[in-house]
């Protein structure tokens, strides 16, 4: 496949910072170097925000744009690292951003209007990750051993909080230890036995390190719900139709993206330059595959669906062990499907 030009029909904009992502979709290894182009502020535009570093997990989005399925005036932006996820839609810079339902329902709870509306991962990212040989195999057994977070907020706590539930354990069973983005580190130097981590990213990178290890899923079912498009009450209101079209576009991203491994690839070598290495686009590949379970985990499973009852769930779950801030919002208030 050949190199994209310099520039897409419709401008990335990225601020490539080398950091690890805090939010959802971390950074993978097989893409942090990219170009920097122009700020999107058009104030007529419609701007989609995406997490601080341009990867192949964002490829649906760079494959709509690629294809003409956007409107025209809409562009595609990556947030700097000093940012917070949903400062620049709450600042109306942008109008809707690719992050964690879960953490945009905190968000909401702690007074912030957002509204999930639109569907991307269908199946939760987070999981516990061990090496290959070690002696846990569900989440009963973490107890007595070392676990390695990110931090105690975010998706990756989410997810412990519901290992620990489906274990019947409780922190005071687990060695938890607070070790910022540094979890693979950490595992393959043996400082931890097991991580919060992501399936689709840290174990995929993991492997392709040189560690061969396992993943074990949190829950029989998982009351979270993952990488969505989020937006604001006021932008809703105002830019319905405008919302639900780049909504639709998103989706049949997603659907390229499912069945199109290669073409993710080339859609993000544009925007991620160290992918003319073919190491590193096979790596890249590999992140790719492994999202797209996540994007279409079954036969049955609607590509850029979102239920309104899985978000209930989630707020019941994230009310129920503390998580969210003074108010917690109804489904209505944070659930409005475009889609």
């Amino acid at each position: 496949m050949t190199a994209r030009p310099a520039l897409t029909r419709r401008r990335l904009l990225t601020t490539a910072l080398g950091t690890g992502a805090a939010v959802l979709l971390a950074s993978c290894s097989s893409g942090t170097a990219s170009r920097s182009q122009e700020s999107a502020t058009a104030s007529d535009g419609l701007v989609i925000g995406m997490t601080y570093t341009p990867n192949i997990q964002f490829a649906p989005f760079y494959m709509a744009d690629d294809a003409g399925e956007y409107a025209q005036g809409v562009s595609l932006r990556h947030h700097g690292a000093q940012e917070g996820q949903f400062d620049a839609l709450l600042a109306g810079t942008e109008h809707l951003v690719v992050a964690s339902a879960d953490e945009a329902v905190v968000a909401a709870s702690n007074g912030n209007e957002l509204v999930v509306v639109g569907g991307y991962y269908q199946r939760y990212p987070g999981c516990l990750i061990v090496p290959e040989d070690s002696t846990i195999r569900t989440p009963a057994d973490l107890k007595g051993h070392t676990l390695g977070v990110p931090g105690r907020t975010g998706s990756t706590w989410f997810t412990v909080q519901l290992a620990l539930d489906t274990a019947a354990l409780s922190e005071d069973d687990v060695d938890v230890q607070e070790i910022g983005y540094t979890q693979q580190a950490a595992l393959m130097g043996g400082k931890v036995d097991a991580i919060a981590g992501f399936a689709n990213n840290d174990a995929v990178q993991l492997d392709q390190n040189g560690m061969k290890v396992r993943t074990i899923d949190v829950a029989p079912q998982v009351p979270l719900v993952g990488a969505s498009l989020v937006t604001t009450r006021a932008l809703l209101t105002a830019r319905r139709d405008e919302l639900s079209a780049a909504v639709a576009a998103s989706v049949a991203g997603m659907e390229r993206f499912v069945t199109d491994p290669d073409g993710a690839v080339d859609a993000t070598r544009a925007y991620v330059t160290d992918l003319v290495d073919e190491t590193q686009a096979a790596n890249a590949r590999e992140v790719a595959i492994a999202t797209a379970a996540l994007v279409k985990p079954s036969e049955d499973a609607v590509i850029g669906s979102l239920v309104p009852e899985h978000v209930g769930e989630m707020i019941d779950f994230l009310a129920g062990h503390g998580l969210l801030g003074a108010t917690t919002p109804a489904t209505d208030d944070v659930c409005d499907p475009l889609h």
